[in-house]
């Protein structure tokens, strides 16, 4: 199926379109944003750097029942992939989330990425994951999709999100939604 991403911040409509494509097939699932206007800000080339410095497509997944522990899958325009497993520990006294950052090492990596720029300025992002190395076969899966974008580097980046979090942050577990829901 394919959705609409919204305003994180507010739910309302996207500033620049985006929709995610989920489906499965043979225990693999898939993700394909489709993403119009874009700068292809990437500051950060490479596996496992933090690419939420610029405009990235990203998941987070997991299917532990508190929706603490979870995945966070990230592809930026160039095709460079971040994963790590993230324990949420709640948010300190400004509202900001702590979180346990565990990143994935490459050779363990079971997020494959592949994007492409199309000639309207923006850009597909697919990514790719096998559920069964990662525990999440036969469980309840909980996830939220996002995308991220900077205007070519500006601060105040647009928040992106398939179920809106209606706060500045990705991180807010409370906002995942079940993954059975959506494919």
């Amino acid at each position: 199926m394919i959705y609409e991403l919204k305003d994180c911040r507010t739910g309302g409509k996207a500033i620049y379109d985006t929709t995610v494509e989920i489906s499965e097939q043979g225990g693999e699932l898939c993700f394909r944003f489709v993403c119009a206007h874009t700068s292809h800000y990437c500051p950060y080339d490479g596996y496992n750097k933090i690419h939420a410095e610029g405009d990235t497509c990203e998941i987070l997944i997991g299917s532990d029942p508190a929706r603490k522990t979870y995945y966070e899958l990230q592809l930026n325009p160039n095709g460079d992939r971040m994963l790590a497993k993230m324990v949420n520990k709640g948010v300190d006294e400004r509202g900001v989330p702590m979180l346990d950052i565990h990143f994935v090492d490459e050779k363990d990596c079971f997020l494959r990425g592949k994007t492409t720029l199309t000639e309207d300025g923006g850009y597909i992002a697919e990514m790719r994951l096998d559920k069964t190395p990662v525990g999440l076969e036969g469980e309840k899966i909980y996830f939220n999709a996002y995308r991220l974008e900077t205007d070519g580097g500006e601060m105040d980046k647009h928040l992106f999100a398939l179920n809106p979090t209606m706060r500045p942050k990705f991180h807010a577990p409370d906002y995942f939604v079940l993954l059975e829901d959506y494919v």
